[in-house]
């Protein structure tokens, strides 16, 4: 049967994440090469005590341990708060300072992370809007324990910001954490958006799709692989994901050619073959479609 982390590998392999910011209520630092209401994703990290944060006017609390990540809706979501005040205290219900007297002032960390568009479109219709990973499931995954205790120490020294190596560890911790939220999830028995993750049929399917996409992927084949009929598969599949299996097939054939097209200089013919497409002019029309935009036009703002 197949593992879930064998998904979410497959899924997040085709996410191209950047991180932009990190900051913390500890320290008036605050590293920021864009907005923060451009982020498309956040992970906020209760590093000391427990905290309770205003998620969209929802109450999300979190205890000395957890991690909550955010993959979608995060700028309509930061756009709100007070922008007068620095994050991550916007984010909280009581300011970190309001503490009773003597106890320990909690601590939060948190991140935003940006993912192209096309990308992120497969992401944002399989992860919920918020989810929790409680501080006993952190501390079971050690890379992920260990990024994140490396992270809350690292941002301590005053010349943290400035090291690259920051950012490779927030796509990590955002990795790993969509990976242990949505299996925690799964045992929970949780009815959300990430019930297409856990339909064993689907999931092969999306598995398939995820790392056979160069090839021809009829529907024929994907239902092979989902163990359904043709019209089971479509139905159900569009149920849980939100979109038939050949739009969500042509995103990630789009994703996989903007990244390509971008990053290197193959031509649009070569670009077409190794994404699954016969001819430049049928990924044309899936640009048009999925991307909004041309071919080249997506290689042209690359710079």
């Amino acid at each position: 049967m197949l593992e879930q982390a064998d998904l979410l590998i497959a899924l997040l392999t085709r996410v191209r994440l950047e991180a932009r910011f990190v900051c913390d209520t500890d320290s008036q630092q605050r590293w920021q090469s864009a907005p923060a209401a451009t982020a498309n994703g956040m992970f906020v990290y209760a590093v000391r005590g427990a905290v309770e944060l205003d998620h969209d006017g929802r109450s999300l609390r979190l205890q000395q341990g957890d991690l909550a990540l955010f993959p979608h809706s995060v700028a309509e979501w930061l756009a709100k708060l007070d922008a007068s005040a620095s994050l991550p205290a916007a984010l909280l219900r009581r300011s970190c300072a309001a503490t009773e007297q003597g106890a320990i002032a909690p601590r939060v960390l948190c991140a935003g992370l940006h993912y192209d568009a096309a990308s992120a479109m497969p992401l944002c219709r399989l992860f919920p809007p918020a989810m929790v990973v409680e501080a006993a499931a952190v501390a079971a995954e050690p890379m992920l324990s260990h990024a994140l205790r490396g992270l809350s120490q690292e941002l301590e020294r005053a010349s943290a910001l400035r090291n690259p190596v920051l950012l490779r560890a927030l796509e990590l911790i955002y990795s790993l954490g969509l990976e242990r939220a949505v299996a925690g999830r799964e045992r929970d028995g949780d009815d959300d958006g990430a019930s297409a993750l856990r339909d064993p049929r689907i999931a092969r399917c999306l598995y398939y799709m995820y790392t056979h996409f160069a090839e021809k992927c009829s529907l024929e084949e994907l239902a092979a692989h989902a163990g359904l009929s043709k019209s089971a598969l479509s139905a159900r599949f569009a149920a849980l994901v939100g979109e038939p299996p050949a739009r969500h097939l042509a995103r990630i054939r789009v994703a996989e050619a903007r990244r390509l097209l971008r990053g290197t200089e193959l031509s649009q013919e070569t670009v077409a073959q190794q994404v699954g497409y016969a001819s430049v002019v049928g990924m044309h029309l899936a640009f048009r479609t999925i991307a909004g935009e041309t071919p080249g036009a997506a290689r042209r703002s690359a710079g």
